[in-house]
């Protein structure tokens, strides 16, 4: 029992050296610039009554949550938060989002430092059969106003107003 105790403990010892280089880094964007890819359009998968969809992905929590905003005011959502929204409230939502100059903005906002915990949005709104698709990371320097008014409108129509 003794000479097995000790083989174990040698082989221990001897292995030990080999895990330090098992160690876990944190995971950052390339360094080599990126080369930008064409966005694929919606697919016809899209009802013809679509609005909005947002999605928000990752933070600490790693969330993967999708919400489709209908014309008439329904949401269909793989989130926790369930949202009641009125075809007015949509209308509206639309309306402001064009105010805000939302359709004018380009494709993605990323930043060069993709680190850490931050929460990445993509925004699909329809205009006249039309859509328009921005990507940003949560905290991205000099994100347009028109962007960030518009994370404003969707998140407080689909977050604060389903905790009321």
């Amino acid at each position: 029992m003794k000479n097995q105790l000790l083989l174990i403990w040698l082989l221990f010892l001897t292995s030990t050296p080999f895990l330090s280089g098992c160690t876990v880094e944190t995971a950052h964007a390339p360094v080599e610039n990126i080369e930008e890819t064409a966005t694929a359009a919606p697919t016809a998968t899209v009802a013809t009554d679509t609005a909005v969809i947002f999605k928000r992905s990752g933070g600490i929590a790693a969330l993967n949550e999708a919400w489709t905003i209908f014309t008439d005011g329904r949401v269909e959502t793989n989130s926790n938060t369930q949202p009641e929204l009125s075809a007015t409230e949509v209308e509206q939502l639309l309306s402001s989002l064009e105010s805000s100059g939302f359709f004018e903005l380009e494709e993605s906002y990323l930043p060069e430092d993709t680190c850490c915990d931050r929460y990445f949005y993509e925004i699909t709104a329809v205009q006249n059969s039309t859509y328009h698709t921005v990507r940003t990371l949560e905290a991205t320097p000099d994100m347009p106003e028109a962007l960030q008014q518009s994370l404003r409108l969707i998140q407080t129509l689909l977050l604060e107003d389903s905790n009321q």
